[in-house]
């Protein structure tokens, strides 16, 4: 009996074993499938990869580390600002991957941060703790920290985003509609977790109101709610994440966007953030300031990151150098020119750090072609209204473009540009194209410097305003007409070419956008500036016993002839003979002798004097020519 027990105990272990080494071997089996899956997907670039969860997979650079910067500093509140497409939504999502309570979002808290450089970081450090310096010391002490709140905090992820920032009271309705069913949406993902029976009676009333969308609940107040209901279940603050909070931005409306979704937002905000012992911390990403008289007015504790002052998340929202070169050579891409690459996505001052635009580099990586990507991906309507209206603009932007103006902003118009009682401040055409990355500072930020001078960060960008120049033109098939009109005038003189190109724009513009002088002006401006490059087009420059309108004279010595240009404009058909106005034009070049700004050029021996009249899509025009 004793010898059939220990055989079967034998037999028992035997078979144990044997399972466990087949599942060792399955396991390994499965490791190492999943191992090759990986590497080979790490042969591509995460193009079009929105979550954080899925970058692991592919090449990337790995931010990580910075993780103990926001979750260890003093700071609770957060603001970062930075332009679109630079990974702000995938920080955001690394952070909640991070912290957040494992049994929330369940598959997005799979990631192994111990392969990241956070978690190496930790253990090379730990395996040589005794010989560390001091401020290693300090550093695992800051890892630490950081590793004592891995998947211990509620998160609250929630997003601006509109593709249409609300204009009319129905539009607002709508967009603050949205706000309301986000909010819903978490609680119904907090409510399959949390059991009510262990939450106070108003905050279990006030989940469920939240969960079935109840239109008579006070939504203002949601946000500060659920990080009560959340804190108190699960015994931690909560983690509040915001993308895009100022997604809902229109500049065109006084006070920046409409005033229910202002009131709305402002409330939700500043009663969710400001003295709320529930919140653990808060991170909102944007790109644009809206702080002074804006949504956070109420808010006085926030730390704020841009490209102006980015504190230690300088290097964060870009590539560096080395990070592009080991993109490159993890691919071992040898047909991308890294000098071409340099040129064209290179050049933006974060801080002390110099840095790529990473969507144009990934975009480059993955196709292996210098394209410009990053500024073919977004829209600039607002920028093209902007230069349409104000000709002051249009003109200081082309001439910045073609290096003849150097623009230098206020650093404290940079921190409060926006205000209700004056929407375009001096400086915040210049401001709103820093931060949304069509520009960059031409040299680091120090301490106590009042003033900033901008450029053109790399050729994607330079490109990216000549199309906005370009964007003056009407599209398609009359923008290459009038091109072809211009190019011919500018090499035979034909004043005809020259109106043609004229009535070519005015037929393909929108009779809305005509309705003064300026109007003309400003299309003229711009289809002349944009169309020749070879020429120097001046506007509203003194000369002789006033200003011109626009006055036109070839870089090339070889070229002979300049144009003046005197502009008349008609409302009513009722008024002036179109004719007599171009007369009037005409005479007006001659009795203030505009043509003084070109008799010091030397090589030019004939003048085109050009006054010119419009009403709605028709012109009239009068020439003259003067030699000298």
């Amino acid at each position: 009996k004793g010898k059939k027990g220990k055989k079967r105990k034998k037999r028992k272990k035997r078979k144990k074993k044997e399972k466990k080494e087949k599942k060792e071997k399955r396991e390994k089996k499965e490791k190492r499938e999943k191992e090759k899956k990986r590497l080979t997907n790490r042969n591509h670039f995460p193009v079009g990869i929105d979550h954080f969860s899925e970058l692991e997979r592919f090449a990337f650079v790995d931010r990580s580390l910075f993780l103990k910067d926001i979750l260890c500093s003093g700071a609770k509140h957060w603001l970062i600002l930075r332009p679109r497409r630079t990974g702000k939504t995938l920080f955001l999502q690394m952070i909640e991957s991070f912290v957040g309570v494992s049994t929330y979002n369940g598959r997005f808290r799979n990631i192994d941060f111990r392969s990241l450089a956070i978690g190496t970081r930790k253990n090379e450090l730990c395996a040589r703790e005794q010989t560390l310096s001091i401020e290693e010391k300090e550093e695992l002490e800051e890892l630490r920290t950081t590793w004592s709140k891995r998947s211990q905090h509620p998160t609250i992820y929630l997003t601006f985003h509109t593709d249409k920032a609300p204009c009319t009271e129905e539009e607002a309705d709508v967009y603050i509609g949205h706000i309301k069913e986000k909010m819903s949406k978490i609680a119904k993902t907090y409510s399959r977790m949390i059991n009510r029976e262990l939450l106070p009676h108003d905050l279990a009333t006030n989940l469920e109101r939240m969960e079935r969308l109840d239109l008579d609940y006070a939504w203002h107040s949601s946000l500060s709610d659920m990080c009560e209901i959340v804190a108190e279940f699960y015994g931690k603050g909560a983690v509040i994440l915001i993308d895009e909070y100022d997604s809902c931005l229109n500049f065109e409306k006084k006070g920046g966007m409409h005033p229910k979704v202002k009131v709305f937002l402002t409330a939700l905000l500043c009663e969710a953030l400001k003295s709320n012992c529930f919140v653990h911390k808060s991170v909102m990403m944007g790109i644009t300031r809206f702080v002074k008289n804006g949504l956070l007015s109420g808010l006085n504790n926030l730390f704020v990151s841009d490209v102006i002052s980015p504190g230690v998340l300088a290097p964060v929202f870009g590539f560096s150098e080395d990070e592009v070169d080991m993109l490159v050579k993890h691919k071992q891409i040898s047909n991308v020119s890294r000098a071409r690459m340099r040129e064209m996505y290179s050049g933006y001052i974060v801080g002390n750090a110099r840095l790529y635009n990473p969507w144009s580099v990934m975009y480059c990586l993955e196709g292996k072609e210098t394209e410009a990507f990053w500024s073919a991906s977004g829209t600039v309507e607002g920028i093209l209204r902007k230069l349409k209206s104000d000709f002051s603009t249009l003109s200081s932007v082309a001439k910045f473009w073609k290096g003849e103006e150097k623009v230098v902003i206020n650093v404290y118009k940079t921190r409060e540009v926006f205000d209700d009682n004056d929407v375009l401040l001096k400086d915040f055409f210049w401001v709103t194209l820093l931060q949304t990355g069509f520009l960059t500072v031409a040299k680091p930020n120090r301490y106590g410097t009042k003033s900033l001078e901008l450029k053109i960060p790399n050729k994607e960008m330079s490109e990216a305003f000549e199309n906005l120049l370009s964007g003056l033109l009407p599209g398609d098939k009359s923008s290459e007409d009038v091109k072809s009109f211009l190019l011919s005038f500018a090499t035979s003189g034909n004043v005809t070419d020259l109106v043609s190109a004229m009535e070519k724009v005015l037929l393909a513009s929108s009779s809305k956008n005509l309705t003064r002088e300026q109007s003309y002006h400003n299309l003229l401006f711009g289809m002349l500036y944009s169309s020749l490059p070879d020429w120097i087009i001046t506007s509203e420059g003194e000369s002789g016993h006033g200003y011109f309108d626009i006055c036109m004279i070839p870089k090339e010595k070889n070229k002979k002839f300049a144009v003046v240009i005197e502009l008349k404009h008609s409302l009513k058909e009722t008024e002036t003979d179109l004719q007599q106005l171009a007369n009037l034009a005409l005479n007006q070049i001659q009795k203030k002798m505009y043509t003084n700004a070109v008799k010091e050029h030397k090589n030019i021996t004939r003048i085109i004097c050009l006054g010119v009249a419009f009403r709605k899509k028709t012109l009239e025009y009068v020439v003259k020519y003067e030699n000298q």
